[in-house]
């Protein structure tokens, strides 16, 4: 009898198909589980490398901290005689290492220690996300610390900030490198927008801040400021007085206050604070004109109105030294040399600097040509100083673009028409308007500063309307003003744009208004830009220094060197 079989192969074949279907179901199961499971270590991998990331953005605000505020208010805080001895001895011994661990303090504290040749800054278990991470920063020398000037250092420095992260359970590790150098120097006036010793005319007159007065940078008085006016003056950088009160016009009616505005009556804006009851801060010493004098002469001694380069015969040992009032035209030749053209008296000479191939031509008008090895940047080689023993009765033309350009006199200097730098980045819209850009020279080498022993700095009646003046000026003894600044039958002259900053004994006028309306009548109105290098520690060469030092460096993000891995 034969059996049928149809019903056990239909079983073995579902059996067969069942066990198929589970072991895919398997394979897929533990696929999925596995995939889930690479996507969570991925997540918590990438999580960590955040973390460590963030741990490497921290060490360079950290770094940044150490040197740039630590470092800076020790400098700054230390007596100028002792920082000198320490910091000569430091750079005589090579030791740059000592040298930071001993001024990067905080609350007079010492943050950093050595280990070994290098000088180390740590923090643990900071927290960041779901994660913390590990920071070390270590520091060695890049080479010997070296003397730039008599009263500047540099310090060079290579770092490595190591961020070591982990977050749930998974490491991770960034190491960022690169090398820095810290300039150590005595501070300078260049770093002020507007610097006085009084907030007056030298008569004692007033002069107003009112809302045709716009300041950007840092600005002190050792008096105290007068305020006109809702709106008043604008100031975008950190605003000080030495007094404790402040005067305000309060509609004619006087009143002092020890506040940052009258009511409704008088407001200025202050973008970035005033500080009132500030340390007096003194103007420079006779002392430093002497210096600049000796830089023009190079040690040599001239007799008689002219105007004179030191030289040995054939090579230029100092600066350009005038006697007698003079005028001075700067300018930029066709092969962008510097260009100096100085009348004085019946004397026409063109001094034109040709640094690429380091020599100067100086052409006597109606004489002939001289042709000298150098040029004329003073004994130390800071920069062309020119110094004119009198006053300078016409000042005009442009800064070449790699001209680094001091002019100094006794008595005043006068603005005749735009002084400018060849290279600059020139404003868009006009001042005190909506979406005005302010002009700058960000990233530029040219600076000019325009230093008086005895006299003022003016701008004259030839200058334009709407004069800009691109310069760091200091008047020791006098003011920075607008000749005929209450001539009515001129009337208004626009605005005077200072791309740099002002430093003077007293606060010169520069227009005129009237008290009731604010209406303005004739002269200027101000347009102050504050020249952001000199924040950085930049300033016309010989420029009057305080007595205080500042550190700091400005490349500890430069060329940096990033590399990952897992810990």
């Amino acid at each position: 009898m034969r059996l049928d079989n149809k019903k056990g192969v239909a079983l073995i074949i579902t059996l067969y198909v069942l066990v198929m279907l589970l072991s895919f179901s398997s394979i897929f199961i533990l696929r999925t589980v596995n995939e889930n499971n690479l996507a969570i270590r991925e997540r918590e991998q990438a999580k960590s490398f955040y973390v460590a990331q963030a741990g490497g953005d921290a060490g360079f605000d950290q770094l940044d901290t150490l040197i740039n505020t630590y470092l800076q208010n020790t400098i700054n805080a230390t007596n100028p005689a002792t920082l000198i001895a320490n910091t000569t001895t430091y750079v005589a011994n090579g030791d740059g290492i000592g040298f930071l661990t001993n001024f990067v303090q905080n609350g007079g504290a010492q943050v950093l220690t050595v280990n070994g040749a290098q000088a180390e800054f740590a923090l643990s278990d900071v927290a960041f996300g779901s994660g913390e991470y590990d920071l070390n920063i270590i520091m060695t020398e890049k080479v010997n610390p070296a003397v730039v000037t008599a009263d500047s250092w540099d310090f060079s420095y290579n770092y490595r900030i190591e961020s070591d992260a982990i977050s749930s359970g998974s490491l991770k590790d960034v190491q960022l490198s690169g090398d820095f150098t810290i300039r150590v120097q005595r501070d300078n006036f260049a770093k002020y927008a507007l610097f006085t010793n009084e907030q007056q005319l030298p008569n004692g007159t007033n002069v107003w801040f009112t809302n045709n007065t716009n300041f950007a940078g840092p600005i002190h008085t050792n008096g105290r400021y007068n305020i006109y006016g809702n709106p008043s003056g604008t100031f975008d950088g950190l605003v000080e007085q030495h007094e404790q009160s402040t005067r305000y016009y309060n509609s004619g009616f006087t009143v002092l206050l020890d506040d940052d505005h009258n009511g409704a009556n008088d407001v200025p804006t202050f973008n970035a604070g005033f500080n009132r009851d500030a340390t007096s801060v003194s103007l420079s010493s006779p002392a430093q004109q002497q210096d600049i004098i000796d830089q023009s002469t190079g040690g040599q001694t001239f007799s008689g109105n002219g105007v004179y380069l030191a030289n040995n015969g054939t090579a230029l040992t100092g600066g350009i030294y005038v006697d007698g009032n003079s005028n001075i035209s700067l300018g930029v030749n066709g092969s962008n040399n510097a260009v100096y053209t100085i009348e004085q008296g019946a004397t026409t000479k063109i001094v034109t600097v040709d640094t690429a191939n380091n020599q100067t031509n100086v052409e006597t008008v109606g004489t002939g040509t001289t042709v000298y090895t150098g040029v004329p940047d003073g004994i130390d080689n800071a920069g062309t100083i020119i110094y004119v023993a009198g006053g300078v009765d016409q000042l005009s033309g442009t800064v070449q673009q790699d001209t680094q350009l001091t002019i100094s006199s006794h008595d005043d200097i006068v603005v005749s028409n735009h002084v400018r730098y060849s290279n600059y980045t020139a404003a868009v819209g006009a001042p005190g308007t909506a979406g005005y850009v302010a002009p700058h020279a960000d990233g530029a080498d040219n600076l000019l500063g325009l230093v008086t022993w005895a006299g003022d700095v003016r701008i004259g009646t030839s200058a334009p309307d709407d004069v800009d003046i691109h310069g760091t000026i200091l008047a020791k003894s006098g003011i920075f003003q607008v000749d005929n600044y209450t001539d009515q039958g001129v009337g208004g002259r626009g605005v005077a744009t200072l791309l740099g900053g002002v430093i003077s004994d007293n606060y010169g006028a520069f227009g005129l208004f009237n008290g009731g309306t604010g209406q303005y009548l004739s002269g200027y109105g101000r347009n102050f830009v504050y020249d952001e290098r000199m924040q950085g520690g930049s300033a016309p060469p010989y420029f009057p220094s305080l007595n205080t030092f500042i550190a700091f460096t400005n490349d500890i993000t430069d060329k940096v060197v990033w590399q990952q891995g897992d810990s």
